[in-house]
């Protein structure tokens, strides 16, 4: 499954001398423009945070409730004058504290704080009687909430409103609901003993899915199952924190009816079509989707973007609704959760993209410094991973809640890099 970077790439930039980690900070200077929307509509972004009375927060103390930030991304009218919103929507501590997780220097990315994305911020939504179909979106575990605008707001500007949740103490920054920002650090800066407990649950999940993708194959599905089986009896933490992850969806969902009628939240849950509902994220995010999807009938259509393992209850729960699942081209992972999707979805489509690694498919692969210098890319180009990432997700959801037939799920995509199977 992966927490947000690559296990082989963090353990490599640890080994980083300062030397060299200094000698990427030049190089990491220079901003990046998010490519530009593809679609026809403008778009506003807005924010809010909602608590789970029900719900004790794990990672705080007692009597403290869990709060879910979302952060929302859908068509607009534009706006003159109108400010853009910030790329790191929950500031620079997010950078800084993935730097220091990757024993990079703190700085190295600041300059990220000046990239602005193409949204007019707590614009109202698009004028009109016309319903927006949704897309829920989850971020990888321990990932930066930010990373992934280049595809969620170019979804928006082809008509979808997009809710992107952020997981709090078990993301690099959330935003709770008395301003302030919370991550998967303490105080002192170290890990929550409570996110280390589930990220060392994953140090047999190399081995093991290299043994499942080794059977791969119809004829060889009910030893994957039972390997896989194994594995996801063997992380009870990690299934824990999948069910929160879960829940957190569901409050999200829940809640929308509460959001002040006045507000740019308020209006946008006003002209959501519920029954027109995907779920999608990256790694753990993903796994989230599947997960939701088994537990909730609103879920129409899910997607995971290389999040491996598929743990939780759907080996043994058939999800009768469509599922696609992107695999990067990671060594010893090409397959490995076919055997539960294939008995699952109805149907169940799969997308293998070349050239790319677990990080392809988020912005960081605009990212200068370390982490290019270090590999955690693989050789796409930056420009072609994201219009390969933004064409596969808007595709599959356009066939699926719109009933707009796909040319690249048809096999006519015009990337090499991509076999539908």
């Amino acid at each position: 499954m992966h927490h947000i970077e690559e296990k082989s790439a963090v353990k490599t930039l640890r080994r980083v001398s300062v030397a060299v980690a200094l000698g990427a900070v030049l190089q990491a200077q220079a901003m990046f423009e998010i490519p530009a929307l593809t679609g026809r509509e403008a778009i506003g972004t807005t924010s809010w945070r909602v608590t789970d009375a029900a719900r004790p927060e794990t990672f705080a103390g007692p009597g403290v409730q869990r709060q879910v930030e979302v952060l929302a991304w859908y068509p607009s009218a534009a706006r003159a004058g109108g400010a853009a919103a910030p790329y790191l929507r929950e500031g620079l501590s997010e950078v800084q504290d993935f730097a220091g997780l990757v024993s990079a220097p703190r700085t190295v990315w600041d300059r990220l704080a000046d990239v602005r994305t193409h949204a007019t911020l707590d614009a109202d939504p698009l004028g009109g009687a016309t319903k927006f179909p949704v897309l829920v979106f989850s971020h990888g575990y321990g990932s930066l909430p930010s990373a992934h605008a280049a595809l969620l707001e170019d979804l928006a500007s082809h008509g979808y409103a997009v809710l992107s949740i952020v997981h709090p103490y078990e993301s690099l920054a959330a935003t709770l609901q008395d301003g302030r920002v919370v991550s998967l650090l303490d105080e002192k800066g170290a890990p929550r003993q409570g996110y280390f407990e589930v990220v060392k649950e994953w140090e047999k999940e190399d081995e093991t899915m290299a043994a499942v993708t080794s059977a791969a194959g119809e004829p060889g599905d009910d030893v994957q199952r039972r390997l896989l089986r194994e594995y996801i009896t063997a992380i009870p933490k990690t299934t824990l924190a999948l069910h929160r992850w879960s829940d957190d969806t569901k409050l999200a969902l829940d809640t929308l009816s509460s959001l002040p009628p006045a507000s740019a939240a308020g209006k946008l849950a006003a002209r959501l079509d519920l029954t027109r509902l995907g779920v999608f994220g990256h790694s753990m995010g993903g796994v989230t989707a599947g997960q939701f999807c088994v537990e909730d009938r609103r879920c129409r259509a899910g997607l995971n973007l290389d999040g491996i393992p598929q743990s939780g209850t759907m080996i043994d729960t058939p999800l009768n609704r469509p599922f696609l699942m992107v695999y990067s081209a990671r060594p010893g992972r090409l397959g490995a959760n076919d055997a539960i999707y294939r008995r699952a979805a109805k149907p169940y489509i799969r997308v293998d993209v070349a050239n790319t690694l677990h990080l392809s498919f988020i912005d960081m692969i605009f990212w200068s410094g370390p982490l290019r210098d270090r590999g955690a890319f693989g050789t796409i180009a930056p420009d072609r991973a994201a219009a390969i990432t933004r064409a596969i997700v808007r595709e599959y959801f356009d066939q699926t809640l719109l009933g707009k037939k796909s040319p690249l799920l048809e096999g006519k995509s015009g990337f090499a890099e991509v076999t539908v199977k």
